[in-house]
This record gives structure tokens, sequence and C-alpha cells, in this order.
């Protein structure tokens, strides 16, 4: 209190707090002082002045010596747990009395033991609009801007959901973050901020993890996985927040949504729990990012209730990209038929909060590489593009897509090509003409 008097008014402390003599007459005085000019720090000459006596000075000095300067949090709890503490001797004490005179009256001790249960309620600070609420005028002077830990990619102090298909490489991506992270390296050529890594795993096996790191030569990051003797919690346990304990201003990534609760997946209450708590690390000044699956049926929507997208900041959908349908490109998934020319489409899902971005890649499970590759829908809009400005100009939608199907790879289906045609009309690269019966004819933009 003497080092930060501001903990006086906050703490709700009073006279009856503090035994009679110095200790309740150096509170008095603090008290005062506070109100009166509040001071940063209380003056330990004034305050041996106040308080007066011939040792006034010793004392004060024991007061000051080894002292540190307390959060609000820390030094209620303190409070609470002394105020308990003097209440629980106050009760033995006079159980002890009456136990000696054979009298136990307990009306006599139930006012003490309601303050001490009073005690061990949460303490919930008085909320007071005008001071607590924040104006836009200040928050415009506030020095705090959107910014990102891998540009376009993870935001600073945002909570990322990072769905794809099992067995698509979702580990191998956060890991290959991971890494950049700690150590400030570009990741797929994106500019990457420096901070520590934390990566909490209760899904794969220990040695596969191990092996994993080895390959990927990971030196920096922190790992707390299921085995260790202190296992990670889930989010919906009553040691939940042990991970506040975890230092501040890193990354930090759960693998997976499924393997960190017990609750149902579907369930938006359930789930607006753990995200609601993924949050409080969120505002300790953390990233956080959370890995989750997509369900057997539609591989690139996320599983379970809406709202592990709707709590979310950031949403980045990773899955495979390969010529044929998505049947067939689940039957290779399944079949652990890794093709190292496969592309990987990693961007922002159906939310976010940012602006939207999408990446296209190729992958090294070797080296648990991932390497930048060219955007398969505008390799197509291009060679679109050259058609149209020679022999396809003036053709339709079918004649078009006639001729894509011949010659380029993946084009098979027209709603692929009709898809690259309203892509390059938005895109300026050629102009549309309408005709008879709702017929679009493409013409060179020039």
């Amino acid at each position: 209190m003497a080092l930060n008097p501001e903990l006086i008014e906050t703490s709700d402390l009073k006279d009856v707090d503090f035994p009679a003599g110095r200790l309740r007459g150096a509170f008095s005085a603090m008290a005062t002082m506070w109100e009166k000019d509040r001071p940063e720090e209380i003056d330990p000459l004034i305050l041996a002045e106040r308080i007066g006596g011939e040792d006034a000075v010793t004392f004060v000095a024991s007061i000051f010596d080894g002292s540190i300067k307390l959060g609000v949090d820390t030094f209620c709890g303190r409070v609470a747990e002394l105020r308990k503490l003097a209440l629980m001797s106050r009760i033995l004490s006079k159980v002890e009395a009456m136990a000696k005179s054979g009298n136990l009256d307990l009306t006599e001790i139930r006012a003490d033991i309601e303050a001490y249960d009073d005690l061990e309620k949460p303490f919930i600070p008085v909320f007071d609009p005008n001071t607590d609420l924040m104006t836009g005028t200040i928050m415009q002077t506030l020095d705090i801007n959107v910014d990102w830990t891998i540009d376009k990619l993870i935001p600073e102090r945002g909570l990322t959901l990072i769905y794809g298909p099992g067995g698509v490489g979702k580990t191998w991506l956060a890991l290959a973050i991971a890494k950049a992270v700690s150590t400030g390296a570009p990741f797929l050529g994106l500019a990457t901020k420096q901070k520590p890594v934390f990566y909490i795993d209760r899904e794969n096996p220990w040695p596969l993890l191990i092996q994993r790191v080895r390959k990927m030569d990971i030196r920096d990051v922190r790992f707390w996985h299921l085995s260790f003797p202190i296992q990670p919690p889930k989010f919906d346990a009553d040691n939940w927040e042990v991970y506040k304990k975890l230092p501040t201003g890193g990354l930090v990534f759960f693998d997976t949504a499924r393997s960190c609760h017990d609750g149902d997946e579907n369930s938006s209450q359930d789930v607006g729990l753990i995200m609601n708590r993924l949050k409080e690390l969120r505002e300790l000044n953390n990233d956080i990012a959370l890995l989750h699956h997509t369900p057997r049926l539609n591989e690139r929507a996320v599983k379970g209730s809406t709202a592990w997208e709707d709590l979310a900041d950031q949403v980045l959908a990773f899955y495979r990209v390969r010529k044929g349908s998505l049947k067939e490109i689940k039957e290779e998934i399944d079949a652990a038929e890794y093709d190292p020319d496969a592309l990987y489409h990693l961007g922002t899902g159906k939310k976010t909060r940012y602006t939207p971005a999408k990446f296209y890649l190729t992958t090294n499970f070797d080296t648990g590489e991932f390497t930048l590759a060219d955007d398969p829908g505008a390799l197509i809009v291009d060679a679109l593009a050259e058609y149209i400005a020679g022999e396809g100009n003036g053709q339709n939608q079918s004649e078009i897509h006639k001729w894509a199907n011949e010659n380029i790879d993946g084009c098979s289906r027209k709603n692929k090509v009709v898809a690259a045609l309203n892509r390059g009309a938005r895109e300026g690269r050629w102009y549309v003409r309408n005709g008879l019966r709702g017929a679009k004819y493409y013409e060179p933009s020039t």
C-alpha cells in the first residue's frame, strides 16, 4: 500500500481490518494522504510524522523494507486471505471458549462464518460506467493498431482457427508456422514477427511429434504434451487457468480443438465456453491458434457448431486442391498417397475480421517445408484470356468450356470454367456481351 496507495481504494480496506495500534494508525494516515493528494507513492517521512512517537521512523522503515508493488488482483487476493485467516482465528477462539464453558451456542459465531463464506466468493470489482468505460475520443489517442505476427495470415492478439480434413497435414502446417515465428523467418515469403511460441499438443503421439520436430529442426518452440507429468489441462476443467501462467506476448498453438475439452463440439454453449476461455488468453497479449477438423462429408467446412467460426477472429481453411472430384481427392488422402506435386489451399474461410487472404502452396513431408505455388485459378484465367483474345473471340460459355476441357488441365467441369470466366470479367480481362435467352459471349477487353 505504501508503494502503490491506489490499492487502498481498490481493495476496499477499512480501519477494522487492522489491529489497534501502529498498524491501524499507519493505514489511517496513508488513507488520508491518498484521499487528499492521490500520491503515486507514500512519502515515508511524512507518514512517520503523521504516526508520531519515538520509534515512528523505525516502524515506517520496516514497512518499506523489502516491499514490492503488487497488481490489483494479487493484492485483493492477499487481503482476502488475511481476512479469512483472521476470521478463522476468531471462530476457533470462540469455539474453544465455548467448549471450556460447556455452552456450545453456535449463534455467537454465525456472523463470522457467514463473513468467511462471503470471502470464499470471487472478488468482483465495483463497476462505474463513468470511469470504467472509454470514449471514442480517448480510444483514438491510443497507440494501438491492427498488426500481424505473420502478414495477412496470423493476426497479433487474435484467435485464429485453422481447420482442414484429417490427415491433410494441419500439424505439419502448425509446426512450420511455429518454427517461423520462433525464429522470425519469413513464412511463404510473408513477413514474420519473432516472438515466443508455445505448442500444446493433446492429440499426437509423443514419438511422432519428436520425429517431426527432428525433421523440421525446430529448436526454439516450447512444447507441452499430454505425456508430460503435468498434463496440459482441458478448457472445461477446473484447472484450465494454468495456461495463464504461460509467458505473455507469444503465439500459443492448441492441437487440436477436439482433444482440448470433454464437451459436445456440436453444442454452441459448450463451444462458446472453450472459445471464450481462449479469448481470455488472447487478452493477455497472446496470439492464439487452434487446430480443428472438418466433417467427413464436407471437407471444406468446420466440423461441429458454427460457434467455432463465429467466435474466432481469423478462420483459415487448409485443404488439398487436385484435379478430379472431391471424392477422388478424399480417396487419395485416405490412402496416404501423398503426391509431392499436390497443391494445397490456405486462406480465410467464411469468417474473418481482417482482410481476406488466399494462398496456394506445396509441401515436402520429409522436411515439413511449405512453398508458395501459383494460383491455379489465375493460371486458368490467363489461358482463357489468351484464347479469347484470339480464336475464342466472341465464343459463348459452352464453346469456351469445350475448348478448356481439351486444352487446360482440371477444367472438365463446366462450373469451374464459368467461375474462371466470372473472375476474369471482374478483373477486366475480357468483356461480356449478353445475347438471346441469357446467352453470354466473351470478347477481348481491348
